[in-house]
């Protein structure tokens, strides 16, 4: 189910933007209204979820190699590492194989056109199977793993979220006209709008880590005004912005 009250992520690194294609992919299967659409948005879902987990793996074993024959050399970076070998045959590393068969029949290989028209829930499996693997490589080289693994959120098609009316807060002694005050202002599909003016001399940080924390829609910066003057901007990597 697309969760209905989902907050715009902050992405910080390629890998986690990966991920949240992965997961916007897999929302837009859930949601197609046609068969071709969905298979579109299912193989999206396979093969960028499959670049995560090659990723991973790169970077928990530290090794660039990996993403080429990647079972071979997978399991040659764990032996050099004196880690235990992977189980290929049952559990989680079979459906880590049976992923990538689907993802070699995508990219590889002549299939037939019904395989092409699979049901959405090929993509929910793809995105759980991808992740458990990528928390499962990084406990198997001891490594901590990334903390937006456990991102399971996406929006899918952008129409009547909530969070799209927009409003201005007056703190207490603070007014519009006074050429000293601070306004708190994000810019949203290159428009201005202003969040919060605060009395002069307010410091603005901590509205601006609230504003961050707290808002609704994708936004691409924020700006603190004191008057007319720009004293801070920040630009803000969002999904969506």
């Amino acid at each position: 189910m697309i969760v209905g009250n989902i907050h715009p992520k902050i992405v910080e690194n390629a890998h986690y933007h990966l991920w949240t294609d992965a997961l916007h992919a897999r929302a837009l299967a859930r949601q197609a209204h046609n068969k071709w659409d969905r298979g579109t948005y299912i193989r999206w879902t396979i093969t960028t979820a499959w670049t995560v987990l090659e990723i991973a793996c790169q970077d928990a074993l530290e090794d660039d190699s990996i993403s080429y024959s990647f079972h071979r050399n997978l399991d040659s970076a764990i032996q050099r590492n004196s880690f235990t070998p992977l189980d290929w045959g049952s559990g989680l590393w079979q459906k880590v194989t049976e992923i990538q068969e689907t993802r070699k029949g995508y990219v590889h290989r002549f299939l037939k056109e019904s395989d092409f028209f699979p049901s959405a829930e090929v993509a929910d499996n793809a995105v759980d199977v991808i992740r458990n693997a990528v928390l499962s490589i990084y406990e198997h080289a001891k490594r901590v793993p990334p903390a937006w693994i456990h991102d399971d959120e996406d929006r899918g098609w952008d129409k009547g979220r909530a969070g799209s009316a927009h409003s201005t807060l007056i703190r207490a002694g603070a007014t519009l006209n006074d050429p000293k005050v601070i306004r708190i202002c994000y810019i949203r599909k290159n428009k201005e709008h202003i969040d919060e003016v605060l009395p002069p001399g307010t410091d603005p940080l901590p509205y601006i880590e609230d504003l961050i924390k707290h808002v609704t829609v994708p936004i691409s910066s924020v700006r603190v005004y004191e008057g007319d003057k720009i004293v801070l901007e920040r630009a803000i990597t969002m999904r969506g912005a």
